[in-house]
């Protein structure tokens, strides 16, 4: 990429991040009368649902702390960041130390603790939180958390699965996933012989079940005992965005904690295989999910355009330019970062970005936050992006 190219898509992600993304943000979602924050946000940033999702409050804790650390403290992202950790350190966890997965806007709980997710993101936000705002029991709480999800890793859900013990044992590619993003967040909190190990454990995971060299492709759900079952929906399910996503925190891993350029380049072959798979060439856009034998799927909103997916894809196309030098990442890269912004992204309607897309690119709700999109994914690419940008332009001049 030219360097001048380099400079002009640095403005572009932090003018989106700083002028339009933190604004809506913070100007929409915090409760300031019972703390915590409203994730359901129609386009213009009115409320139209005051609960509260254990997880969305974890992930925006999380994304005001991280901005602090990445761009330096301001004191409103800061007081964000703690309006989340005092509303969920007061109302976020049942009894036996779990968090719940839903909380009224009062903080009384809606839904039983039956998902780890909850837990994961509320320990990378207390990680994150403590470092920013040198809160000691916030580092303690991570670290206990942390263990607790160790303890539940081979039965997450507890009483709450639904599957029937013996019969199909699938695994899901969520928790490889959800592993390798708390190691790189939890590094200086967790010793380091603890964290390394844990991620080969899941690399391998990844790897041996997830990873299909011979057709080339990351399958979403996998038998437990190795090998494809396509007798059902499930096992040819494909979910590119989520593939990605893992490939591109792998990669970081593979950069900054493993020094492996081998595996950073193989990394960047698999991300090749998603996109050129995912890529809907009639209309542009990254299907939502896939059939690996061209079935239908049991999800209905298959073939529509979810921002997540083209955030975290965003993010690997850019992050494998800078590390391989290659020209087919850096044209998927442009190519994703016309779509995104184009059909996304709306300052004209108040900031932010649409979540949900039709496979033509029309918008198919005008929200901007609901229950399963929040201050997070957008937000961390567009960050992520502009920081790797800014250390494509130091190389440059070097």
């Amino acid at each position: 990429m030219q360097p001048h190219e380099v400079s002009a898509y640095r403005r572009i992600y932090r003018n989106e991040l700083f002028d339009s993304v933190i604004p809506f943000w913070l100007n929409h979602s915090i409760d300031r009368e019972h703390g915590g924050y409203f994730s359901c946000l129609e386009r213009n940033g009115t409320v139209f649902d005051t609960d509260k999702f254990a997880w969305m409050q974890g992930r925006e804790i999380w994304m005001f702390a991280k901005l602090c650390s990445a761009y330096g403290t301001r004191p409103e992202w800061l007081a964000a960041a703690k309006a989340g950790v005092d509303f969920m350190r007061q109302h976020g966890r049942a009894p036996n130390g779990d968090f719940y997965f839903a909380l009224d806007r009062r903080g009384n709980p809606l839904t039983a603790p039956y998902n780890i997710f909850s837990d994961c993101f509320m320990c990378v936000a207390l990680a994150e939180y403590a470092r920013v705002s040198g809160d000691s029991q916030a580092a303690q709480e991570a670290q206990d958390i942390y263990h607790r999800i160790q303890q539940r890793k081979d039965n997450p859900k507890g009483i709450w699965t639904k599957a029937i013990a013996g019969t199909r044992s699938m695994g899901a590619m969520g928790f490889p996933m959800i592993q390798m993003m708390m190691a790189r967040e939890l590094r200086g909190l967790i010793d380091e012989e603890t964290i390394l190990r844990i991620v080969r454990e899941n690399l391998a995971l990844f790897f041996d079940r997830h990873v299909d060299r011979e057709r080339k492709c990351v399958f979403e759900r996998v038998p437990m005992g190795g090998g494809r079952n396509f007798d059902n929906m499930e096992g040819r399910l494909l979910n590119p965005g989520h593939a990605l996503e893992i490939l591109w925190f792998i990669m970081d891993i593979a950069h900054t904690m493993l020094n492996d350029q081998a595996m950073v380049e193989d990394l960047a072959d698999i991300m090749l295989w998603c996109i050129e798979r995912g890529w809907d060439k009639q209309y542009g856009g990254i299907f939502y999910y896939q059939d690996y034998l061209g079935y239908p799927t049991e999800k209905l909103e298959s073939t529509m355009k979810l921002w997540w997916v083209h955030n975290e894809a965003i993010i690997a196309m850019l992050l494998a330019t800078r590390l391989t030098g290659s020209a087919l990442h850096e044209d998927w890269f442009k190519r994703l970062h016309a779509y995104s912004f184009e059909h996304f992204s709306d300052r004209a309607g108040g900031g932010e970005w649409y979540g949900y897309l039709d496979r033509r690119g029309e918008p198919v709700f005008g929200l901007k936050g609901g229950k399963w999109k929040g201050f997070f994914h957008l937000p961390r690419m567009l960050m992520v992006c502009e920081q790797l940008l800014a250390q494509m332009e130091a190389e440059a001049v070097q």
